[in-house]
């Protein structure tokens, strides 16, 4: 039989164990006495009280997570701005629709896989597909680590003309109908391969644009957006010409070419074929400036104007039209999507297609 000053002494030797404190504390106040063997099974009676308390306490946690790992969609909050699509995992992109704002949050694989299915031709071989996989996951790491405010809390947008288009798997089986199986299939194969390699100069991610097709060469990065990058300069593309798309023309009446224009406030003559004065054109054929009336429009602001697939043309006024003859598709700078699949065609690995497009870059495996 132990007295209150032993009970005292013990309840002293438990401070660093609250639930052993309760308990002596519990014993003190009632003045009980108790013997050497029934303080031990209290102790064990305690410590089952404690883990199954414990238990109780973490298992709608734990549930609640496996929920969130099962459920295909959820929604984060009500006004829709954080959706999350698929499983997402540990690597997981916050992807902003440049049309709704609205951000949803989806995992690296499937992310890879909807940004190929907006930019690239399913179609094209495995090593130019698998070129552009890489391409892209690294834009994204590069856009991640030079974020910009209006993003806000997500990674990048959907947007081909900032960042790189991504398509959800609802807009991918609408775009490609009966054969939805069978790209996503070829692609997921693609992406497995290559999901973890990258490209970096002097230990930093690329920024690694591309586009659909070039002139025959293309550009430097700022000939065209006025950076200049030491991995975006101009190299042959010969596949680009090959292409029965390679030239486009597009036509306009005085009166719409007027129209178009008209932001610029330019004091247009009475005689169109005066209008266009002189067309100034960087080392690889692009146009860099367009002079008009006596005011100079920059080469890539009048394609945008003018809804022309590139900044490489030329212009005539003929039959009360100005027709302009157009050469490639998109900017010009990086990987050319065209040209990186003739390449593939003539044997081509990822790894050549990648370092003959972005100069001195390295090929990192994450």
């Amino acid at each position: 039989i132990y007295s209150d000053k032993t009970i005292t002494s013990l309840h002293k030797n438990y401070d660093s164990f609250p639930i052993y404190n309760y308990t002596f504390y519990i014993l003190i106040q009632m003045k009980v006495k108790v013997n050497k063997r029934e303080i031990q099974k209290m102790k064990s009676y305690t410590l089952i009280c404690f883990f199954l308390s414990l238990t109780m306490i973490l298992s709608p946690l734990i549930s609640v997570d496996k929920v969130k790992d099962v459920l295909s969609k959820e929604i984060l909050n009500e006004t829709g701005n954080i959706e999350i699509i698929e499983n997402v995992n540990v690597s997981t992109v916050k992807v902003m629709s440049a049309s709704s704002q609205n951000i949803i949050e989806i995992n690296l694989k499937d992310y890879l896989l909807g940004v190929i299915a907006a930019e690239m031709n399913p179609t094209y071989h495995e090593e130019a597909i698998k070129a552009q996989i890489i391409a892209s996951h690294t834009l994204l790491l590069y856009v991640k680590n030079h974020k910009s405010d209006h993003l806000g809390v997500a990674d990048i947008t959907d947007s081909s003309a900032s960042h790189q288009g991504f398509l959800t798997p609802d807009e991918q089986r609408k775009k490609w109908g009966e054969n939805y199986d069978a790209y996503v299939a070829k692609l997921n194969k693609c992406i497995d391969e290559v999901m973890n390699i990258t490209l970096q100069y002097n230990g930093d991610y690329i920024n690694s644009v591309f586009h659909a097709m070039s002139n025959g060469k293309t550009e430097d990065a700022k000939d065209v957006w006025g950076g200049d990058y030491p991995y975006l300069k101009p190299v042959t593309s010969v596949g680009d010409t090959l292409s029965p798309a390679y030239i486009s023309t597009l036509s306009f009446s005085k009166d719409t070419f007027k129209e178009k224009l008209k932001s610029y406030n330019i004091k247009f003559t009475d005689n169109p074929h005066e209008w266009i004065e002189k067309i100034a054109n960087t080392e690889t054929g692009m146009v860099s400036t367009v002079n008009i009336c006596g005011t100079t429009i920059k080469g890539t602001e009048l394609r945008t104007d003018l809804g022309l697939k590139s900044s490489t043309f030329t212009v005539e006024y003929k039959n009360d039209e100005f027709i302009f003859t157009v050469k490639g598709y998109g900017h010009g700078v990086g990987m050319s999507q065209y040209g990186a699949n003739h390449m593939a065609n003539q044997g081509f690995t990822y790894d050549q297609i990648l370092k003959h497009y972005y100069t001195g870059v390295e090929i990192k495996s994450n």
